[in-house]
C-alpha cells in the first residue's frame, strides 16, 4: 500500500475521527469532516484498519469552518473544533444511538436531538492543566494529540475568561517555584459570592449557591447546568416519589433540586469531603427532607440506611467515566425502584449498564443528548428507564 493515498471522509468515528475506506480497509484520519477529499500519509497499518495524516485537502467539506484555537490539532483537549456547531450536534446524537445499538442491545434507541450549549467556546468552570519546570521557568497546558508532550499554551478558548487570567498569574506565583511537574486545578470565578468556606468553591446553579470541595466534581458548562437540572426535575415530576435516592450524589446538585417532588431523598456519595458540602448546601438552602451518607455506593445499597417499608420510586444515577460496576447495578435491582434517571458522559458505558438493567426488568424510554462539552468529541446522556 501506498504512504500517500486520495481518500474520501464519510463519517466521524466516536472520538472524532474522520472515517473513509481505502481497498478493504477502513481508515482514520484526525481533524478530517464528512465530504472532505483529501490526500493522506498513512501513519499506522493494523490488521482491520489504518490511520492517517491531512497532507492536503483536495475537496473541501462543507461542514469545515475555521478553528478559534491556535493550538488546535496540537493540543489535544479538543477535536471538533473544524466543524460546524450544529454538525457537532448532529454527530453526537449519532454516536449516542450507535452507542446504544452497538453496545446496549437496542434496535432503535429512543435517541432525542441534541440539546446545545448557549455557549460553544468559553463555557467551562473548571480546568486541569499539566504544569512542567522548564529551564527558564514553567510551561503550562494540556497534553499534545499523542498524549506524550505538553503544549504550552497562553489561552484556551473553552474555558471562561478568568481561568486564564488565573493561568497567566500563576506562571509567575510563587507557588510553583519547584522542580515537580505537577497538575493545576484552577476554577472560574464566582462574582456573585464575596467569601467561600476553606478549601470549596461556589458555584450558582438557578439562583442557588453551591459550596463544592476544590478538587471535588461539579457540572463544567457555566452555561448548561441549569437546562440539565431543569430536564432531570421534569424527568422526575412525572411520578409521585416517595423515596429518591441519589446515587453518586457529589455535593448535593440534584439532591436538592429534587427535593421538592419527594417526600424523602437520600443522597449517597464516596467522597467525604463532597458529603459535608451536601449536607451545608442543604441546611443554607433550608431543605429538611434530604439526608447524606458518606460511603460506597455498592455498601449503602446492600447493607445501610435505606428504607425498608418505603418503596423507592427513583434512583437517580450519575456515576464517573467508567460507569457502575455490576454489583452495583446488581444491589440496585434488589432495590425494585419504580424508575432509574441514569446521567452519563460516556455513551459507551451507559449502554453497557442499561442492557443490564433492561436484562433485568427496565424498559428504555428515553435518552436525552446535551451538549456539555462543545468542541469535543464528549456528551452528557440522561437516560429514563421504568419497570415492565
Amino acid at each position: 500500500m501506498k504512504d500517500r493515498v486520495i481518500v474520501k471522509i464519510e463519517s466521524v468515528a466516536f472520538g472524532g475521527e474522520g472515517v473513509g475506506r481505502i481497498d478493504n480497509f477502513v481508515v482514520f484520519v484526525p481533524f478530517s469532516a464528512p465530504g472532505d477529499e483529501l490526500e493522506i500519509e498513512i501513519t499506522q497499518v493494523k490488521k482491520k484498519f489504518l490511520r492517517g495524516r491531512i497532507l492536503r485537502i483536495i475537496q473541501e467539506s462543507p461542514f469545515r469552518v475555521k478553528p478559534l484555537c491556535r493550538y488546535y490539532e496540537q493540543c489535544g483537549g479538543c477535536c471538533y473544533q473544524h466543524l460546524n456547531y450544529e454538525y457537532q450536534l448532529k454527530i453526537k446524537k449519532k454516536q449516542v444511538q450507535d452507542a446504544f445499538r452497538r453496545i446496549g442491545k437496542i434496535a432503535e434507541p429512543p435517541v432525542l436531538d441534541t440539546i446545545a450549549s448557549p455557549q460553544v467556546y468559553h463555557y467551562r468552570g473548571k480546568a486541569q492543566f499539566h504544569a512542567k519546570a522548564v529551564s527558564n521557568g514553567w510551561e503550562i497546558g494540556f497534553l499534545d494529540v499523542s498524549g506524550g508532550k505538553l503544549i504550552n499554551i497562553e489561552q484556551c478558548e473553552i474555558m471562561e475568561e478568568t481561568i486564564n487570567e488565573k493561568m497567566h498569574a500563576l506562571r509567575e506565583s510563587i507557588l510553583l517555584k519547584s522542580d515537580v511537574d505537577t497538575q493545576l486545578t484552577i476554577w472560574s470565578d464566582c462574582l456573585t459570592e464575596r467569601k467561600k468556606e476553606k478549601d470549596s468553591i461556589i458555584r450558582i446553579i438557578k439562583g442557588k449557591s453551591f459550596l463544592v470541595p476544590d478538587d471535588g466534581f461539579f457540572q463544567a458548562n457555566l452555561c448548561l447546568t441549569d437546562r440539565l437540572v431543569d430536564e432531570v426535575c421534569r424527568l422526575s415530576a412525572a411520578n409521585k416519589i416517595n423515596t429518591l435516592v441519589d446515587a453518586y450524589c457529589g455535593s448535593g446538585l440534584f439532591s436538592i433540586f429534587l427535593s421538592s417532588f419527594a417526600e424523602n431523598v437520600i443522597g449517597i456519595e464516596i467522597n467525604e469531603k463532597s458529603v459535608k458540602y451536601a449536607r451545608i448546601n442543604a441546611e443554607n438552602l433550608g431543605i429538611r427532607n434530604a439526608d447524606f451518607i458518606h460511603g460506597d455506593i455498592e455498601n449503602v445499597f446492600k447493607e445501610r440506611f435505606l428504607p425498608q417499608d418505603n418503596q423507592i420510586d427513583l434512583i437517580m444515577l450519575d456515576p464517573p467515566r467508567v460507569g457502575c460496576k455490576k454489583t452495583v447495578l446488581k444491589a440496585m435491582v434488589n432495590l425494585k425502584p419504580q424508575r432509574i434517571i441514569y446521567i452519563s458522559c460516556n455513551p459507551a458505558t451507559q449502554a453497557r449498564d442499561i442492557k443490564y438493567l433492561n436484562e433485568w426488568g427496565y424498559n428504555l424510554e428515553s435518552l436525552m443528548p446535551l451538549d456539555m462539552f462543545p468542541q469535543t468529541e464528549h456528551i452528557e446522556v440522561i437516560g429514563l428507564l421504568a419497570r415492565k
